[in-house]
């Protein structure tokens, strides 16, 4: 017999617990807008969300466009592998992915790393703590409320990330650092940035170089590993720029969803390229699929986003003290 399925999506609105600023994120910064999938397959229900990205070209309206044209698909039973050719990466695939992956998990009465067969059992996993730009003093204050953080990622750009730097040194001279320049260095910029906070704890720059300048990060012996985030969204990509950074920067909505980014830290460890597990802001939901992949293994975490929500949901992941929990099966997978 024919299961009976039924698709519907809508927007949803998470306050944030404070402004996060980015030099590419300027507007609404303490709030977000995201997409929540909801398949219903027999007595079963399935959730996925995912935060459109206005940098890849995604906004609420087309994210929900995409969603509308797939919907005939997907009550016609459309699998998970079919919908990575029917859909292309994006905001809107994630959703779907997601929620395909906790229907499956329902219907095996398993959680989806034991489908996934990984080895490592779910567990309190370490994350970092993130700071957007903010002044210099509020910063200083953050990273003493939350006792001095062993791994620490701040939003930079050319004009500020010197003073940032200096401050986080200071505040907390033995936290290791992560600088998310989120493409706002100039080529010029690289080699001599480098060799300055080489010597200030910093271990990784995430994207310094927007991605249609980026070919001269094959040239020259990287000072500080580079991760690739903005240049790399599927496994493809991967193959693509390998000569060209040191670290992949992953998240499944950028993959389009679950089923790709699990394929993106697989080739990119085949590659011997580290790996960092992002999430984009959202509630818990759309947090769970990250950590899953987090428990998959990666150099770094940075997926500590329920503890910056002001809202959430019910059965929310928990998160303190730069870990983060498994999520209830209750909220997803």
């Amino acid at each position: 017999m024919k299961s009976k399925i039924k698709f519907n999506f809508r927007k949803k609105i998470w306050r944030l617990k404070e402004e996060f600023k980015t030099s590419n994120r300027r507007n609404d910064t303490n709030q977000v807008v995201t997409i929540e999938a909801i398949i219903k397959k027999n007595n079963i229900i399935g959730r996925g969300e995912s935060t459109p990205y206005y940098r890849y070209g995604e906004d609420i309206n087309n994210s929900l466009y995409e969603l509308s044209k797939i919907k005939t698909f997907i009550e016609n039973g459309i699998t998970r592998k079919k919908l990575q050719d029917y859909m292309k990466p994006s905001s809107a695939r994630c959703a779907i992915d997601c929620a395909l992956w906790d229907i499956e998990a329902k219907e095996k009465n398993k959680r989806i790393w034991d489908i996934l067969k990984i080895k490592r059992k779910p567990q309190p996993l370490k994350t970092l703590e993130s700071y957007g730009i903010r002044p210099l003093n509020i910063l200083k204050k953050n990273i003493i409320d939350d006792n001095y953080p062993e791994f620490i990622k701040v939003k930079a750009n050319r004009n500020n990330v010197l003073d940032i730097v200096k401050t986080v040194n200071h505040t907390s001279k033995n936290s290791k650092l992560i600088i998310d320049f989120n493409e706002s260095l100039r080529p010029s910029d690289i080699i001599p940035l480098s060799k300055k906070l080489k010597k200030n704890n910093v271990v990784l720059l995430e994207q310094p170089l927007h991605e249609k300048q980026d070919e001269i990060l094959s040239t020259f012996k990287h000072e500080i590993p580079i991760g690739a985030d903005e240049s790399c969204h599927t496994s493809e990509d991967v193959l693509k720029i390998k000569n060209k950074y040191d670290f992949i920067i992953i998240k499944p909505g950028k993959s389009g969803g679950l089923t790709e980014a699990l394929k993106v830290n697989k080739i990119a460890k085949k590659h011997n390229l580290k790996t960092m597990i992002v999430c984009m802001f959202g509630s818990s939901l759309a947090v769970a699929p990250a950590y899953v992949l987090a428990l998959d293994g990666a150099t770094y975490n940075n997926i500590e986003v329920p503890k910056i929500m002001l809202d959430d949901r019910k059965f929310k992941i928990e998160c303190h003290d730069q870990l983060i929990y498994a999520p209830d099966k209750k909220l997803w997978g």
